[in-house]
């Protein structure tokens, strides 16, 4: 079968092709200036958003004014944030009280909310330039959006972080900010390629944003390795911007669960090949019955909240909205009290069920998708995979260190204790050193 990729990179020596951490640290010394960063940024914007449609709102010019402005705060000797210069793409989900926050509907074109969600407010505070709003599908749903797989234009980018995501792999921005409710930070990353931490439930504060169910409700940070996750989320949590490589002996546990007969095999194949390689202590950990229906119980919170957040509109305005919401509302309709009770208590024990998981081990291990890209044609891909963390709020990170048969990326997911976000951390970083991959994201590129 052909090989796929479809790549225009930037060198990785342009400003734009750096890592965060590397331009982080040349910004606080004034080896780099913010001005071309941005520029840069912007250039490689130019040439490639035309097919790539990875921006739902861009003002190069308040771009570059921001720029201007973090490079005279150095000049002043005033304090720095961690993320001091540094352009972030942010996923239109959030509330921007200085672009238009529309949440990837046309029922809300034009809205400009008059505040900052919490999550801008706090990458503001530490120095970050929100460069503009990257594409989503209608209020996150899993639905195609605009945008287009960076590695090969004919796949899918996933599901509604994918904007994010595409705009860091293609070096358009060093770091992305995405949310996420079942799959939606960690399935476009393994489908571009782009390293993603998905913290635990509770991280941050998701106050303006397109919270569809509470409990399910996480921030996604997109970045190209491991080392610029824990630089983003120090944004968060300045205890995260230390987090060192873990060290050897470990123990990863390897969870097979819902949706792992769907995956192709030759993500299987080059799972079981990743694992063999590892010096680790590396043991299968069987998951109770459940989980199998982690997926089920998931689906059913979603939908019973779509359909009491949209269910009241106008019908003229349901009409408007994208098939799997009108579909969500229409099945949300159908559960009343005691079946959305069953599934909260559902969910309630798989929460408490993952204690049991870990044991000795320091990281569960697992893929993050069922295989390569989808073709557009096909839809942006199942988050079977991800659905159990999700709903139990564990904190997860996803790795492009498998390649398919096309030569695309699959993502290898690594998932935490609850509330031991940095510990999860240390693991990827191991991780990612000991296996040395080949990033699509990362390499130079002609």
């Amino acid at each position: 079968m052909p090989h796929e990729q479809n790549i225009s990179a930037a060198p990785a020596t342009t400003p734009n092709g750096m890592a965060a951490s590397t331009l982080a640290a040349g910004l606080r010394d004034g080896r780099i200036s913010a001005s071309d960063l941005m520029e840069a940024c912007l250039d490689r914007i130019a040439v490639r958003e035309p097919e790539l449609k990875a921006w739902a709102f861009l003002d190069p010019d308040r771009a570059r004014d921001r720029a201007r402005m973090a490079d005279a705060r150095r000049a002043s000797g005033l304090q720095l944030g961690p993320l001091h210069g540094l352009p972030v793409g942010v996923k239109d989900v959030f509330d921007t009280a200085d672009m238009p926050s529309e949440y990837g509907s046309e029922t809300l074109r034009g809205r400009r909310p008059a505040a900052d969600a919490a999550a801008i407010s706090i990458l503001r505070r530490a120095g970050a330039i929100v460069i503009g709003k990257t594409a989503t599908s209608e209020f996150g749903m899993y639905h195609p959006s605009p945008t287009r797989n960076p590695l090969a234009l004919s796949r899918s980018p996933g599901v509604s972080s994918s904007g994010s995501a595409a705009a860091v792999v293609d070096q358009m921005v060093p770091l992305g900010l995405g949310t996420q409710h079942t799959a939606s930070t960690t399935l476009p990353a393994s489908f571009c390629g782009a390293f993603a931490f998905k913290p635990s439930l509770g991280f941050t504060s998701m106050a303006g944003s397109n919270v569809l169910v509470p409990r399910l409700a996480h921030v996604g940070l997109l970045a190209r390795s491991t080392l610029d996750l824990c630089l983003f989320a120090s944004a968060f949590d300045p205890a995260l911007a230390d987090v060192s490589p873990a060290i050897e002996p470990l123990r990863l546990g390897v969870v097979r669960g819902p949706g792992w007969a769907m995956a192709e095999r030759d993500a299987r194949v080059a799972f079981d090949a990743l694992l063999e390689r590892l010096s680790t202590s590396v043991e299968a950990v069987d998951l109770p019955a459940e989980f199998d229906d982690a997926p089920d119980i998931a689906i059913g919170l979603l939908n019973a909240h779509l359909a009491r957040r949209f269910g009241r509109a106008p019908d003229e305005t349901v009409r408007q909205y994208c098939p799997p919401l009108q579909a969500g509302i229409e099945e949300g309709r159908r559960i009343d009290r005691a079946r959305y009770l069953a599934l909260d208590a559902q969910a309630d024990g798989l929460v408490e069920r993952t204690r049991a998981l870990f044991g000795e081990f320091d990281a569960l291990v697992t893929l993050s998708a069922l295989g390569e890209a989808t073709r557009i044609e096909d839809g942006p891909g199942s988050g079977v995979m991800s659905m159990p963390w999700s709903l139990c709020g564990l904190p997860t990170v996803s790795l492009p260190l498998l390649t398919g048969a096309l030569g695309l990326p699959i993502g290898v997911q690594l998932i935490g204790r609850r509330g031991r976000d940095a510990d999860l951390l240390r693991v990827s970083r191991w991780l990612e050193a000991v296996t040395c991959p080949n990033h699509p994201v990362i390499a130079t590129r002609a």
